[in-house]
């Protein structure tokens, strides 16, 4: 216990660095992601991935079922003072107060901070990404390396690609929100994700906690990447996020064409204030 205390003692301490910043040294900047790494694969331009089979309530716009009380311990709350989140150290789970920022539309984000993807972001909050780095850190999770992808240069007509899937420890991300009658509702993640030509759901599948990474700003100052660009859950592969989906998707549309939207008759209005629960699955 000893030790493990004094793990997340140092790394609670080099996440407050994250937040404030400190000055970039010769050789701390994070690798560029555009150079692959050996264990980079090349691939074929993908054909359309496999999703998982209809689900028919969602079709007929029937939403989700009310929340059913779960079976847990007692709640033991980290003492943290982190704005619009808390940590249930017994439950391995952080809670996020964020609001529903779309609920039509291409998606590129699960979630986002406010004033930076939210046109293409389910859920925005106002928690900080470097505080949620360090708070998956306090429920005993690693962070790996977010996935990136970039086209073969030494393919001409642009159809093979170099990938890297993202790396780290696994994470759940479920919604909870109340209806327009105050019922207590809950979805997965992917249950606000569908294919835009078959309606069919985001497929099951883990959000990987790649931990964005560490880069001077235009000021030379070392910063979070993530807490400049708000990618808190990514659903394509900008290469930035703290978690990301379990599979490479290109962000750009000469690759692959746009696919998932929100899916709108699982959701709520837009505004909604919803929680977003991060569970460790490991």
């Amino acid at each position: 216990m000893a030790s493990r205390l004094t793990l997340l003692t140092w790394s609670l301490l080099a996440l407050s660095l994250i937040a404030g910043g400190c000055k970039s040294t010769p050789g701390s900047s994070a690798p560029d992601p555009s150079t692959a790494p050996p264990e980079a694969v090349e691939a074929e331009t993908p054909p359309r991935q496999d999703v998982a089979p209809p689900v028919e309530a969602a079709r007929r716009g029937e939403g989700v079922s009310p929340v059913v009380p779960e079976v847990e311990q007692e709640p033991r709350y980290a003492d943290v003072d982190w704005p619009h989140l808390r940590i249930d150290l017994n439950a391995r789970v952080i809670e996020i107060e964020g609001v529903c920022a779309i609920n039509s539309g291409w998606l590129e984000q699960i979630v986002c901070t406010v004033e930076t993807r939210t046109h293409e972001s389910l859920v925005a909050t106002q928690a900080k990404p470097s505080h949620l780095h360090a708070a998956l850190l306090l429920i005993g999770l690693e962070p790996g390396k977010p996935g990136w992808w970039n086209v073969d240069p030494d393919d001409p007509e642009g159809r093979k690609w170099i990938v890297q899937p993202p790396a780290g420890s696994h994470v759940s991300i479920t919604f909870e929100w109340k209806d327009g009658e105050g019922v207590l509702r809950r979805a997965a993640a992917r249950e606000w994700v569908r294919d835009f030509h078959t309606h069919n759901l985001l497929p099951e599948g883990p959000w990987i906690f790649g931990g964005s990474m560490m880069k001077p700003d235009y000021t030379g100052v070392m910063t979070y990447v993530a807490d400049r660009t708000g990618s808190i859950a990514g659903l394509v592969t900008f290469g930035d996020e703290l978690l990301g989906w379990c599979e490479v998707l290109p962000d750009q549309e000469s690759v692959m064409a746009p696919e998932w939207e929100a899916n709108t008759p699982a959701m709520p209005e837009t505004g909604t204030r919803v929680v977003v629960r991060l569970r460790a699955m490991e």
